[in-house]
């Protein structure tokens, strides 16, 4: 398969998905290789949940399709949705360890009844405590950066980001995702790139992509409903899948056409 020319566009996605993102994840590693290869992506990052599993898979297959790997993991600390990449070696071991403790912590819990096996968790403390070599993103709509800032909590945020900028050696970046959803995704898009201003970090673009194609967005309903313990229908009655083809592996072009007047947050992510 010929590679396409490379895109001028400057931008890089530092959290996409694979099916070791288990129940979340809708693409094999290396058909996620392949397609950003495709697309002209110069670098792609997988950032599965709280997994490693799929990183040597998508690492040699990146490499054959010319595309830089980045390693990292989307981690839930108290209980938000977070991602650190690593910059270092040291981060990669600090990033393993993390993921380590956060399978192992959730298996070892005596404090519910319930089976929590792909419920992993972790506190803050414990990520502060391995910053070193890592990179960290906010997180989603759902991390809590962006919870504050929905909630109306600004002040609060600034505080937050302030402590993690400081805590991260300024190796934190603010995550600011558009997906043409609607309801409030443009204001809080605007706010949070407000909030880097405020606190100088950084901002960049992610797509959280979970999928590479059309029947990929459906098969991540259904392992969505897997989740939910419900049918395709009943999902999409309740409003609980996403609401249209956004979290797709996109093509830099359309993102650049997105995000006019706003480049520097693709910019930022490369």
């Amino acid at each position: 398969m010929g590679l396409k020319a490379r895109p001028s566009i400057a931008f890089a996605e530092l959290r996409a998905h694979s099916a070791f993102s288990f129940g979340d994840g809708a693409v094999k590693p290396e058909a996620l290789a392949e397609r950003a290869a495709e697309l002209g992506y110069r670098a792609v990052a997988l950032t599965d949940t709280a997994d490693l599993g799929g990183i040597v898979r998508f690492g040699a297959a990146c490499r054959s399709a010319g595309v830089k790997p980045i390693v990292g993991a989307e981690l839930i600390v108290d209980g938000r949705p977070l991602a650190v990449l690593a910059r270092t070696e040291a981060g990669y071991c600090h990033l393993a360890a993390l993921v380590t403790q956060s399978r192992s912590g959730s298996l070892a819990s005596t404090t519910s009844t319930r089976p929590l096996r792909g419920r992993p968790r972790l506190t803050w403390q414990q990520v502060a405590d391995r910053a070193e070599g890592l990179q960290l993103l906010t997180g989603p709509s759902s991390g809590l950066i962006a919870t504050m800032v929905r909630d109306h909590r600004a002040d609060d945020a600034l505080r937050l980001l302030h402590e993690w900028r400081d805590r991260f050696g300024g190796h934190v970046a603010v995550e600011v995702q558009l997906h043409q959803a609607g309801g409030d995704e443009l204001a809080l898009a605007a706010a949070l790139i407000d909030l880097a201003h405020k606190a100088k970090v950084r901002w960049m673009v992610a797509q959280d992509s979970r999928y590479i194609s059309e029947s990929g967005r459906l098969m991540h309903e259904i392992l969505t409903a897997l989740r939910q313990r419900c049918t395709v229908d009943v999902l999409l009655e309740r409003g609980l899948s996403h609401p249209n083809g956004g979290w797709e592996l996109l093509n830099p072009t359309v993102l650049a056409e997105r995000w006019k007047g706003r480049e520097q947050g693709l910019e930022a992510s490369a």
